[in-house]
């Protein structure tokens, strides 16, 4: 039985603009918030938030402290062995983002000073193509790009939405572009086996993408090159 309130986890760096602000400050705004509310309306259930490191809120889905997680997660084979995956509401690349005057910057990183979001599939991704030393590892998207903005590091390696984001937002940087063969999809995790949750998540889900609606919310959020 699915409960009348149903607890999310959400990265306590929040990746804009899937999520922006906090459910504390009362701000709290973004693509999956939209996308939260929808599915939580539909299924006539409450949301309650819980915000920790990714690492921790991952380890609470699989202890069944929290409900699902839906904060940015890309579908990974790993990360099926530690919860289900209902079906991907977006598709994205992983982006390259460097500054204006880095002219000669295209989506070629070899050589210059990378930062990464730690625990992520661009970290992945980039340690196992060349960037074993990064400049810059760290847990929030604004303080990497803003090290990129001060001229402290030459590229980010991110997931494409959020890339876009910060490129086409943030004055002096530029987005270089996708990374060839990196196609990849957000999904809503749920504890493993949890298959009512997983089921009338997915109903919902098909029922915004033939109504409208999931188009509705993308085109809201992502008016900018990155959203494939």
């Amino acid at each position: 039985m699915i409960p009348s309130t149903l607890i999310v986890g959400l990265d306590d760096a929040p990746p804009i603009p899937m999520q922006i602000g906090t459910p504390e400050e009362g701000n709290f705004r973004g693509y999956e918030v939209d996308l939260l509310e929808e599915v939580a309306r539909r299924l006539g259930v409450r949301l309650r938030y819980r915000r920790a490191y990714w690492s921790v809120i991952v380890d609470e889905l699989e202890a069944g402290d929290i409900d699902l997680v839906c904060s940015a997660a890309t579908v990974t084979e790993e990360r099926r062995r530690q919860a289900d995956f209902c079906e991907p509401h977006l598709n994205l690349t992983l982006a390259v983002v460097t500054r204006d005057d880095l002219t000669e910057v295209g989506t070629s990183y070899a050589g210059l000073r990378v930062g990464l979001r730690r625990g992520t599939t661009a970290e992945k991704f980039a340690r196992s193509h060349g960037v074993s030393d990064p400049a810059m590892l760290c847990e929030s998207n604004q303080e990497m790009y803003d090290e990129l903005s001060a001229g402290n590091l030459d590229a980010i390696i991110d997931d494409s939405p959020i890339a876009a984001h910060f490129a086409h937002n943030t004055p002096g940087l530029r987005y270089a572009g996708a990374l060839p063969g990196t196609n990849g999809a957000y999904a809503i995790m749920v504890r493993k086996g949890n298959v009512e949750l997983v089921n009338a998540i997915n109903q919902i889900l098909g029922e915004i993408g033939h109504d409208g609606t999931l188009a509705m919310l993308r085109a809201r959020w992502f008016n900018t090159a990155g959203v494939v």
